[in-house]
């Protein structure tokens, strides 16, 4: 009987083994782990990393900085960290993408910014010094030039709006300096909003990148960039990968390329309106879901919206073929369009649902043109308008607006009336649609010791006398 036992364990135990193993055969099948995609994918993508080595013009606390300025709070709450790390000598280390075979080399603003010196070194051991072309400070973007003795290797950049969430991706990059690192994970999800720009869209992953990997690419299983890492999610001190990592998609560094090349700072497409939510009634009376579509709250006279035939109050549902799941997803998709170029929209209007062809304008964005202003004698924090901005404070968003974005308490805009949220339209009756405008005549009337504000207040206009020094 005990015989008999032992051969039926014996037999059991055979046919489990067995069981396994082909368990793990078909799982190697099928798993990348299992294969050589992921091998493949690297020996493809390898020759076109970049090794970035920055000396900043001056040495300035902990070059892990943080990514978006927020800065410690109590409690040490979660952060996005940019991940910058010290090499040796009080350098800074990053990654880039190599994406001519002439030595354009696309990177992250935040790895160069401040730079004395910049040097590459390539995949093989070459090592140049490096110049910058082009910035993009609201997708943190930027555009090295370096002059190779060969023809490089270009990355083969994919379409990111293709890319599903589940999906196994890999990066490469200089994690803590060590170049040539890689690691594997998975799209976590699309289109995160960090709530820090308005082209937020990022591609999350659980790949581990960590300080360094910033600027080096994303890429699927066959070594296509879908993807530029630029961001951690970090808690408290620790400033390194808790396995959720933003990126860029390659999608929104393709638009821009070309303009950070021969311009030096990126040419967005500009549709000529103002947006807003679509009210929840009217959305269900148009049989859109929850959030979907973007209402033109004003469009500009002579712009491409109107040369098209669009007016106040018409519901955009497509542009281009992508559906405008939310209203701040639609000038995130124009933005991306080339200008000049001819898209069909769709739209509502009052129950109609029609299409239309938009030339899309251009939309130039000077690097040196500033978005935000910190008047600590006004007592005020004057920013450029966006879409984040707007719908924080319940306004219409416009292109080339101020708002009014915090007040000092107890300071001299507040003691004057003004509150967060107050849109400024003239200063010394005088229009201004920019950062620039604003300092230049706020900077001219201290000499005479009072500022005159004019301001919108959701429906009503009113002044604000300052008395500043």
């Amino acid at each position: 009987m005990r015989c008999r036992s032992l051969h039926v364990f014996a037999h059991l135990s055979l046919m489990f083994f067995c069981l396994f193993c082909a368990s793990q055969v078909s799982a190697a099948a099928s798993h990348p782990f299992g294969s050589r995609l992921i091998i493949d994918a690297a020996k493809k993508l390898q020759p076109s990393v970049a090794h970035i080595r920055v000396k900043p013009k001056g040495i300035e606390g902990n070059p892990l900085l943080n990514l978006f300025g927020r800065g410690r709070q109590k409690d040490n709450p979660p952060k996005f960290d940019q991940g910058n790390v010290p090499f040796g000598g009080h350098y800074n280390v990053g990654s880039g993408i190599i994406v001519s075979q002439e030595g354009h080399i696309l990177t992250n603003h935040h790895v160069i910014k401040n730079a004395q010196e910049i040097m590459v070194k390539l995949h093989e051991g070459e090592e140049f010094s490096a110049r910058l072309l082009g910035v993009d400070d609201k997708t943190d973007l930027a555009l090295l030039k370096i002059k190779p003795t060969r023809k490089l290797q270009e990355a083969s950049l994919g379409d990111s709006d293709k890319i599903d969430v589940g999906q196994w991706v890999i990066a490469i990059g200089s994690p803590f300096g060590l170049a040539n690192s890689l690691s594997v994970g998975i799209i976590s999800a699309k289109g995160r909003d960090l709530k820090e720009g308005p082209f937020d869209e990022y591609l999350q992953t659980d790949a581990s990148i960590n300080p360094g990997n910033s600027g080096g690419p994303l890429a699927n299983t066959e070594g296509v960039v879908i993807g530029v890492n630029t961001a951690i999610f970090s808690s408290g001190s620790r400033a390194w990968s808790l396995g959720i990592g933003f990126a860029i998609p390659i999608n929104q560094a393709k638009a821009v390329i070309d303009s950070l090349r021969h311009k030096g700072y990126p040419v967005r497409g500009r549709l000529g309106a103002a947006i807003s939510a679509v009210p929840r009634q009217e959305g269900k009376n148009l049989g859109l879901a929850r959030f979907e579509g973007a209402k033109l709250t004003q469009v500009t006279r002579g712009g491409p919206a109107d040369r098209a035939g669009l007016r106040r109050g018409d519901v955009v549902v497509e542009f281009d073929g992508k559906s405008v799941s939310t209203w701040q997803s639609l000038p995130r998709i124009v933005a991306r369009t080339k200008p000049n170029s001819l898209v069909l929209v769709k739209y509502y209007r009052e129950k109609r649902l029609e299409s239309v062809y938009i030339r899309i304008g251009s939309r130039p964005e000077a690097p040196h043109s500033r978005k935000v202003t910190n008047h600590r004698y006004m007592g005020m924090k004057v920013e450029m308008l966006t879409p984040h901005l707007a719908q924080r404070f319940g306004l219409t968003y416009e292109e080339n607006k101020l708002v009014v974005s915090s007040i000092l308490r107890g300071g001299i805009a507040e003691l004057s009336g003004i509150r967060p949220g107050d849109e400024i339209e003239e200063v010394n009756h005088k229009p201004v649609k920019t950062i620039e405008e604003f300092q230049s005549i706020v900077d001219k009337s201290r000499l005479e010791g009072s500022v005159l504000l004019l301001l919108k207040r959701k429906e009503t206009n009113l002044f604000a006398a300052l008395q500043i020094k």
